[in-house]
């Protein structure tokens, strides 16, 4: 498929010190979203803490998820297939009268899927609304990444119907320039709006540097947990010459042999207070496809709380930051040693990078700016009249 300039919708204000769109006639959006409220990071920091700001600018986002609570809860537990598979008939029958429904917004938004097994089917059908269709995704979910604790469900994902979403869509929006390019492929009509941090919610406050250990802290769900542990030999290292502490939030402990670690289980009520009392937050990946489609989350969650954030130099990580400017990246083990060492001897170097993620979080990636963009996205496709 060939792109030509002129098909791409024009979206400005998301770069450096981006302006708000201009508020025009009223909205409203229909999301199909995988999951229920305030339980995943790709919701929280897209969607749904976009919805305030959206509505302030017209437009009205209604949020339908596909799963509920039991689902969410099930899903995490081993084995229970029975209940599992009559919760997703469940979920399967919900979203068919959310199909139903969805002709009644000015537009539909599709969010990674509108259900969490199976091929396009259901999303196919809401092309007979003849309304226009939005595909956001953040995640290369175009590739069979699984986490291996429900392997029946794994094989149900069908990462295939990703190309599909891209294709029947007016509109696709994707977290990152890697995401996008695999976008662009399937339809010519992509733009990049990134994952976003409430500055408000995110907000420094005075740290006492001198007073404790140091604390190397590590943020993130059970999905990306081997990340981490493929990490114990550089935390392990680290350990046996420096005095510090290892913190882990998430919503099950890893397994890190030989690494003694404080766990936090993850709380949105507490999540943001819990990372504030990291001293250095880290992000360790792999360089494969699936960690280069990551959008950059974990850094800009230090980042906004002016935590210095050591990243793999992999995908987006090296888009947000600039090595030795507004956060470290390493290419190896020895990077990963020399690097954190660094900060944890150097208090003022930690509040200088602290200070620089912070405005570069406050510039680029607020979710303000973010949600500004996505405005610009959603008011190109409903106003011009760029329906499939």
């Amino acid at each position: 498929m060939r792109c030509h300039e002129a098909t791409e919708p024009r979206i400005s204000g998301g770069g450096r010190g981006g302006h708000p769109s201009q508020k025009g006639r009223s909205i409203e959006i229909v999301a199909l979203v995988p999951y229920p409220p305030d339980t995943t990071p790709s919701q929280r920091f897209r969607i749904e803490q976009w919805r305030g700001p959206l509505e302030e600018l017209g437009i009205r986002v209604r949020l339908a998820p596909f799963a509920d609570r039991r689902l969410m809860k099930l899903l995490y537990e081993p084995g229970r297939a029975a209940l599992k598979i009559a919760a997703m008939i469940a979920g399967f029958a919900r979203r068919l009268g959310d199909v139903a429904t969805a002709g009644r917004g000015d537009a539909i938004l599709v969010h990674r899927a509108a259900w969490l097994a199976g091929p396009a089917l259901l999303e196919r059908l809401l092309m007979v609304w003849r309304k226009p269709i939005l595909f956001d995704f953040d995640d290369a979910i175009y590739l069979r990444h699984t986490s291996g604790a429900n392997p029946l469900f794994d094989w149900l994902k069908f990462p295939g119907k990703t190309a599909a979403l891209c294709r029947m869509s007016s509109l696709v929006v994707a977290g990152n320039d890697y995401l996008a390019t695999y976008a662009r492929k399937h339809n010519c009509r992509v733009v990049v709006v990134p994952t976003s941090i409430d500055t408000d919610l995110y907000m420094p406050t005075e740290r006492d540097d001198c007073s404790h250990r140091v604390v190397i802290g590590w943020t993130g769900s059970a999905t990306s947990m081997t990340h981490l542990e493929i990490f114990a030999p550089v935390l392990r290292k680290l350990l046996a010459h420096r005095d510090v502490e290892i913190r882990v939030q998430s919503n099950q402990p890893p397994v890190l042999s030989g690494v003694p670690f404080v766990f936090q289980p993850w709380r949105i009520a507490t999540e943001v207070d819990e990372i504030r009392a990291f001293d250095i937050g880290i992000k360790p990946m792999p360089d494969d496809p699936w960690a280069r489609g990551k959008c950059p989350m974990k850094e800009l969650q230090y980042m906004a709380l002016g935590i210095p954030a050591v990243c793999s130099a992999v995908g987006t990580s090296a888009e947000a930051i600039r090595d030795g400017e507004n956060g470290f990246l390493a290419n190896s083990a020895e990077q990963w040693f020399e690097r954190l060492t660094r900060l944890v001897d150097d208090v003022a170097l930690r509040r200088k990078i602290g200070l620089a993620g912070r405005q570069t979080v406050e510039e680029r990636y607020s979710k303000m700016v973010c949600a500004a963009r996505f405005a610009e996205a959603i008011r190109s496709v409903v106003e011009d009249g760029h329906g499939r």
